[in-house]
């Protein structure tokens, strides 16, 4: 395994990535905190956007920024760390904005809720979104091999990265055709995807993290 070239910088970057791990252990948890109060939307058949709307909709919006944050702090501590390990980081360029437009969105979404007016816009950011950040995980994961340090973490990153690949296609380009399955359990698959870019991060993270906490 390589080290890090900068070890003024290892401190930091290590604890961008444990709050990145932290805030993606609350989304989880708000998650599922806003699954259980009224008006008790089914995570199978409905859609996780729709547990911001409603009286404890504000719960799931925090969540969003949430997602936004972490999302984004991802892409910057991920920038820091291939920089450390002497790595162009627009060698990943595609799957770094991809997962910067993720986080943006988050933010937006937060503002655009899935109803009423808004419920186009939403709707178009959350399908682009969706088809862009498992393509760019993919592109990520594929050259992690460059990267001496990295190189351990790539088998795993690809499965989860090629899950997501595999449910944004299902979800985009098979479900809607299914009628039947999309109204009972169009809810289910989304949260699958949304689950597997989440997850990729988490992964990333925590490997990350851990590589710089054995180093040093």
């Amino acid at each position: 395994m390589s080290t890090p070239n900068n070890n003024s910088k290892q401190p930091t970057v290590r604890r961008l990535f444990v709050i990145v791990d932290s805030l993606i252990i609350l989304y989880v948890v708000l998650d599922a905190i806003a699954q259980v109060l009224p008006p008790h939307y089914s995570p199978l058949s409905q859609a996780e956007s729709l547990l911001a709307v409603g009286p404890y909709g504000y719960i799931m919006t925090v969540n969003f920024l949430n997602r936004g944050v972490f999302s984004l702090l991802f892409v910057y501590a991920f920038i820091q760390i291939l920089a450390m390990l002497g790595e162009n980081w627009r060698n990943y360029k595609f799957g770094l904005y991809a997962i910067a437009i993720w986080g943006v969105a988050a933010l937006l979404l937060a503002g655009l809720p899935a109803t009423g007016r808004t419920l186009g816009i939403h709707t178009i950011i959350g399908f682009a979104i969706f088809i862009t950040t498992p393509l760019g995980e993919l592109s990520i994961s594929l050259k992690l091999s460059r990267v001496k340090a990295l190189a351990d973490v790539r088998k795993i990153a690809l499965v989860i990265a090629g899950l997501a690949v595999l449910f944004m296609l299902f979800y985009v380009g098979v479900l809607p055709f299914l009628h039947h399955l999309k109204s009972g359990y169009g809810g289910l698959f989304e949260r699958l995807l949304i689950g597997s870019v989440i997850a990729w991060m988490g992964i990333m993270s925590t490997y990350i993290w851990d590589m710089l906490t054995r180093c040093c």
